[in-house]
């Protein structure tokens, strides 16, 4: 079960209004744990169409440190204060420059965007930056600084920030328009961070305001307007994760300096990977593709929010490495060879606005997203039709000759060197909390030698038992297809019914559960197997019956239930 996040602060604070509606606002302050802070803000109108009730809505996301959020969630401010952070707090997500190019925040189109750059750049050329406001963290220092000019009827501020970490040294600029009265209140603020903030909170204001509007109807499953609303902020933690991600402009900051060594990068991964495809035999291929994911890794590296990108494009070279792609491709599947495809038509898109001279950070974090998407589908996709593929193997093999037992036997040696348990722990540590783990399933799942009928307490315990292995050899990629076929077995049992009648299911699992652990001696404990995968053969012939049993039995459940109009 998906859990909500903890210590969730909402606050339907005051209306405002715009020259056509009432606005409605609703700000989320959330502590998933004490690292992941995220805030959300949506303002609504309410419509009436057609006469159906409507909400039209703008919303935002963010992801932020313990600082802003502590200022934000603090009980003892009020909602305009709680809003003016909130604002800040996105006006300073927003891009800027870095080092060649200004980012404008308008009012109107009235004011020539040329013109201030060379405005911008003569005031410049003369006047040394001096910060009027610094702020230090532990990892980065910012200063700031803001001048303010009168053209004509246009009120107009310059502000600069210089973030500076051990790392590199990156000058960011901005031009905000003020409308006479903010302009003239701008100039009264005399301490620095105020003036700051203030202008952030401008930028914010108007970036939300560019937000494009969604529509939604009140339906009778809401019981009022305000419900409507209140159910359309996210409310699980990974929602939070992928709707803070879009408005991160950090990732696209860092990736823009090197976006021409990048494109380079882009276009090897891309190119070996679409050659893969068509060569998965190759070992040339193989090894190139390989090259590329480690080239892009590099590149990449350290930036914490495209962990989970690295980390999937190792796992696709390891499966390249191992045969599993072959495996597959050979299989003539076409839903896999899309999905392959796919992954590579999201690189593209991501890489499309990474260097892109009209700048789009959105559309680049949605591209980053996308990516993120396809590449962990391909990955699950990649352990499904595995076991999926291995399960029908050992079925065929067992109506066939033995001439054919041993051409397939051939195919599947190409899948994976054989390693010996002494040789690949040589090579390999595991902690002792691993063993422990072992230990521990072993004994729970003793009783099953002396039990004589399948009952949901058994059923739960296998459920336990199967997701425990599942969580040991997850971290070790040559057990991957089997941690993976265990997981789904795992979740068949957790959704499987009960019979009485379940005397084959309760034989074939004990099969399954001694052949387990036999291996597990073998290969984990004593250290003597001369294949750590000498029992692939049987445990997929054993997943395979459960399975069969499994849903045999579904179906006869399912059509004594159907329903028929």
């Amino acid at each position: 079960m998906v859990q909500t996040l903890s210590h969730t602060f909402t606050f339907q604070t005051d209306s405002t209004s715009n020259e056509n509606s009432i606005l409605e606002n609703i700000i989320s302050i959330t502590e998933e744990d004490e690292k992941k802070h995220y805030i959300q803000y949506m303002q609504y109108s309410v419509a009436s169409e057609n006469n159906k009730k409507l909400i039209y809505k703008r919303q935002v996301n963010m992801k932020v440190d313990r600082c802003y959020y502590l200022e934000i969630a603090n009980i003892n401010i009020d909602d305009k204060i709680r809003r003016r952070y909130l604002f800040a707090i996105l006006g300073k997500r927003r891009f800027g420059a870095n080092n060649k190019r200004i980012s404008y925040s308008l009012l109107s189109k009235n004011l020539n965007t040329d013109t201030l750059s060379e405005i911008y750049k003569k005031h410049y050329e003369s006047i040394e930056i001096k910060p009027c406001y610094t702020e230090r963290n532990e990892h980065s220092t910012n200063s700031y600084s803001s001048f303010p000019i009168e053209m004509g009827n246009s009120f107009v501020v310059f502000l600069d920030q210089i973030n500076i970490t051990q790392r590199n040294k990156i000058h960011k600029s901005f031009v905000v328009e003020l409308n006479k009265n903010d302009f003239e209140y701008f100039n009264t603020i005399e301490l620095g961070r105020k003036k700051i903030d203030y202008l952030f909170n401008k930028i914010g204001k108007l970036y939300f305001k560019s937000l494009p509007l969604e529509k939604v109807e009140l339906t009778p499953e809401y019981e009022n307007i305000e419900s409507l609303a209140a159910l359309q902020l996210n409310k699980y933690p990974f929602e939070m994760e992928k709707a803070s991600r879009i408005n991160d402009n950090s990732v696209f900051r860092t990736l823009k300096n090197n976006s021409s060594e990048i494109e380079k990068i882009y276009f090897e991964l891309y190119s070996k990977g679409y050659n893969l495809l068509n060569h998965p035999d190759s070992e040339d291929a193989i090894h190139l593709f390989s090259i590329a994911i480690v080239n892009f890794g590099i590149y990449v590296k350290d930036i914490e929010q495209l962990e989970d990108i690295t980390s999937y494009f190792t796992t696709i070279q390891m499966l390249a490495k191992s045969g599993t792609i072959s495996y597959l491709l050979h299989k003539y599947d076409p839903d896999f060879r899309d999905i392959f495809l796919y992954m590579l038509e999201s690189l593209t898109a991501w890489n499309s606005y990474l260097i892109a001279t009209d700048e789009n950070v959105r559309m680049f974090n949605i591209a980053t997203i996308d990516l993120h998407d396809s590449l962990r589908y391909l990955v699950d996709r990649c352990f499904k039709f595995k076991h999926e593929y291995q399960c029908k193997d050992v079925n065929e093999e067992s109506s066939q000759k033995i001439e054919t037992v041993a051409a397939t036997n051939k195919e599947e040696e190409k899948n994976y060197n054989v390693t010996s348990a002494q040789k690949y722990f040589s090579e390999i540590e595991i902690d002792n909390d691993t063993y422990e783990e072992l230990n521990e399933l072993e004994n729970e799942i003793g009783e099953l030698e002396y039990v004589s009928n399948y009952d949901a307490e058994l059923n739960m315990s296998l459920v336990r038992f199967f997701e425990g292995y599942t969580r040991v050899l997850n971290p070790l990629f040559e057990f991957k297809n089997l941690s993976y076929s265990l997981m789904l077995l795992s979740q068949k049992l957790l959704s499987y019914e009960v019979e009485d009648n379940s005397k084959m299911l309760l034989v074939v699992v004990k099969g399954f559960v001694s052949d387990l652990l036999e291996w597990k001696k073998a290969v984990f404990i004593e250290k003597t197997a001369l294949d750590i995968h000498y029992m692939n053969k049987s445990f997929y012939s054993n997943i395979s019956q459960i399975e069969i049993l499994l849903e045999n039995r579904t179906e006869e459940f399912d059509d004594n239930d159907m329903e028929f109009f």
